[in-house]
């Protein structure tokens, strides 16, 4: 009789106690926070401003070469493109920029008779790149590199009339940059351009001359994107 009264006086304590365990609340384990990962995909949009250093040579119909004009000025506009970034960092994109240029420059020596001169200026400059690069967290070091197309002007002064004339040419740019994103969505940019226009046949209507134009370009920017994705919050994993 007693084995009995005390074994049903333990099964009573453990019932109490299973039931005290039952009331406590559970402890979770502490949230693991996921490691910043910084990531370049995504389009973008921006403008850029900066200078440009630009050498114009003319040549014309039985003079031969006439000179040669060093062009600077700024040059400011916008580009829109898309990143896409590997497992392993490397960078790869597309990029559209569009520019208003004002590269200006004079020439009075040559082999033209005396008074003749001709100024140049660079109007407008596209160009379409794409984009090479490693990422190192937020900071982007890539090279560049494409299809150019420009607006000149040239005026040119036979010592009576000058005759202005504009035209569009066509070439080749490549050039690299290093980006920096402060914030997740934006990033600023210094990026350097070469740029090869080529030659271009050019007809001055008065004094009634055929002649050709080669352009090379030298451009520094400053620039300022906003990319729409990458870079996120650091979220919890529970």
């Amino acid at each position: 009789m007693k084995k009995l009264l005390l074994a049903g006086i333990a099964l009573a304590a453990l019932g109490n106690v299973s039931a005290l365990a039952a009331d406590l609340p559970v402890r979770r384990a502490a949230p693991v926070p996921v490691p910043y990962v910084f990531n370049w995909s995504g389009f973008y949009i921006g403008g850029h401003v900066g200078g440009g250093w630009s050498d114009r040579c003319l040549t014309v119909e039985g003079f031969g070469e006439v000179g040669c004009n060093d062009a600077s000025g700024i040059i400011g506009g916008g580009q829109v493109g898309f990143n896409w970034q590997t497992g392993n960092n490397f960078v790869f994109g597309i990029e559209f920029s569009g520019s208003i240029a004002d590269l200006n420059g004079d020439n009075t020596s040559g082999t033209l008779p005396g008074g003749w001169y001709f100024s140049s200026s660079g109007k407008s400059l596209l160009m379409l790149t794409g984009r090479l690069g490693m990422s190192f967290d937020r900071a982007l070091f890539y090279v560049t590199g494409g299809g150019a197309w420009a607006r000149n002007s040239v005026d040119f002064y036979d010592g009576a009339v000058v005759a202005t004339i504009d035209f569009d040419r066509q070439g080749w740019t490549i050039g690299a940059g290093l980006e920096y994103a402060f914030t997740p969505n934006w990033s600023m940019a210094a990026q350097y351009n070469y740029v090869d226009l080529g030659d271009k046949d050019v007809y001055f209507p008065n004094p009634d001359l055929f002649g050709s134009i080669s352009q090379e370009l030298h451009l520094v920017t400053l620039r300022l994107n906003y990319r729409f994705g990458g870079g996120g919050p650091v979220v919890a994993r529970y």
